[in-house]
């Protein structure tokens, strides 16, 4: 559980520093009236200088501890580049299949500005029991209409689960009930 938590205090520090860059892409004002229209939320993924959006801990460990016993070796980061692909194809995946998605446009472009962002770490996904992987992620909103000297301000949440499918079920239940806490449901999410 150490590592949970360790996780999340990187991704927090990660997040304070990269927020500073994306808060005024959407003004609380903007953000209200996106809200009072129920436009279809939009979410992607968080894009931090040399991280992935789907982080691959176990792996990044294992790459410390080569970088420490291989310096300069240039193949030590490519196994986690092909597990964090594969890792971030699962996630999508849980996104297209949960019904707590529909309504939801997820931007894979990173052109495109998403009023949520989402980071996810991965623990545990090479074993063969599913039940000890662990999938936590932080949902941040940047255009996080609450008071910008409210504690939690532009965190739009964060959670842990076992699979990748009840992870990204619970990301899409969060961003629900940010934008609306009735949990108004638009059909026709998509994926751009």
């Amino acid at each position: 559980m150490a590592h949970v938590f360790g996780f999340l205090a990187m991704v927090v520090l990660l997040c304070g520093c990269g927020q500073t860059q994306t808060n005024r892409e959407s003004t609380p004002a903007e953000a209200k009236q996106r809200t009072a229209t129920k436009d279809s939320p939009t979410l992607g993924f968080m894009h931090i200088k040399d991280a992935s959006p789907i982080m691959d801990l176990d792996c990044f460990n294992e790459e410390t501890r080569l970088k420490r016993e291989l310096q300069g070796n240039q193949f030590v980061h490519e196994k986690c580049g092909m597990h964090e692909t594969a890792l971030l194809n699962e996630f999508v995946e849980g996104i297209k299949d949960s019904k707590e998605c529909n309504g939801i446009t997820l931007y894979l472009i990173t052109e495109k500005k998403p009023e949520f962002m989402v980071q996810v770490g991965v623990w545990g996904h090479d074993k063969p029991d599913s039940s000890e992987q662990t999938w936590t992620w932080i949902l941040s909103w940047p255009g996080d209409p609450s008071p910008a000297n409210k504690e939690s301000h532009g965190t739009g949440g964060m959670g842990s689960q076992s699979t990748a499918k009840l992870a990204a079920r619970d990301v899409c239940m969060t961003v629900w009930d940010d934008v609306d806490p009735n949990h108004f449901k638009k059909p026709g999410g998509k994926i751009e």
